[in-house]
């Protein structure tokens, strides 16, 4: 005998089939939740991933103004060094200029002014 022969199977069947067909509205509403949430979350990964994007290219922008600055700041400072080394050469060449004057006017070799011939004196 088939148990779809055996109406006491067949009225239990319909009663289980009838219970998952008032589950099903639940169920579909419940997937369509599912699928709203998973559809946001695809959403917002593509968004944050936009965001790194363009925070990636900000940041590689920022490294190479980053190298540019450093050339630059390590080319003044080599131009200012060589000013500085500058300086410093005429200060000593001025102060050399200066020391051997004072030894020149010291030792006699520059006259400091001509010396006044004593006053003739008158013979009685």
């Amino acid at each position: 005998m088939d148990h779809r022969d055996n109406p006491s199977v067949m009225q239990g069947g319909n009663e289980k089939e009838a219970a998952e067909m008032r589950k099903l509205p639940e169920l579909n509403s419940r997937v369509e939740e599912v699928k709203d949430l998973m559809t946001k979350n695809i959403e917002n990964i593509i968004a944050r991933e936009t965001k790194l994007d363009d925070l990636s290219d900000q940041a590689d922008a920022v490294r190479r103004e980053a190298k540019v600055f450093s050339e630059t700041s390590q080319k003044v400072a080599h131009s200012y060094c060589w000013k500085n080394v500058k300086v410093i050469v005429a200060i000593i060449v001025v102060v050399l200029i200066i020391v051997l004057i004072i030894i020149l006017l010291a030792t006699g070799v520059i006259p400091v002014s001509n010396p006044v011939p004593p006053p003739p004196t008158s013979k009685p």
